[in-house]
């Protein structure tokens, strides 16, 4: 019998990481009617990236500048996001959610929210928060993992706003 090449902690770790991704992925994407990055696009501008560079989205999305844009040209084509003028650098478009793409996000966001209620209804938190915030503590190895990190969260949920989120107390780190 061949050698393991992770411990089984480790192992199962990972095997639930991918299941909830593509159950996430599969959630917003029948939301939303959109594929591939688009969800994620519509949630990270809803929550934190409105108003920002598409470089900004590129980032959290883990796509080259080029495929940025293309998404966006995608949401705007939809009437979902529409781009302006950076005024402080006329070479550089920020990207604005459409009422419409909101109302799209918060339908991506509910239904994220939907599968991962349904998976830690019958756990303790006090037992998986602090594992969870180790994991993500350990992960977040700088801003741009930060953003990657969030491109699906519910920044309300997280306690972004008010410091408590294990993600920007990582990234900050970084700051």
């Amino acid at each position: 019998m061949p050698e393991a090449h992770i411990s089984p902690v480790a192992n199962r770790l990972g095997a639930v990481a991918l299941t909830l991704s593509d159950g996430i992925r599969d959630a917003t994407e029948t939301a939303t009617g959109m594929a591939g990055g688009l969800p994620a696009a519509l949630v990270s501008l809803h929550e934190w990236a409105d108003g920002r560079s598409v470089d900004v989205l590129a980032g959290a999305l883990r796509v080259t500048h080029s495929r940025a844009v293309r998404v966006v040209d995608q949401l705007e084509a939809a009437g979902l996001a529409r781009r302006e003028p950076d005024p402080s650098d006329g070479r550089r478009a920020l990207v604005r959610l459409q009422p419409e793409g909101h109302d799209l996000a918060e339908r991506a966001l509910a239904a994220r929210a939907r599968l991962l209620d349904h998976v830690v209804a019958g756990l303790d938190p006090r037992t998986l928060d602090p594992l969870l915030d180790a994991i993500l503590h350990v992960t977040t190895v700088d801003t741009l993992a930060a953003g990657q990190t969030c491109r699906l969260c519910d920044a309300h949920a997280c306690g972004h706003a008010d410091g408590q989120c294990p993600v920007t107390r990582a990234a900050n780190r970084w700051r």
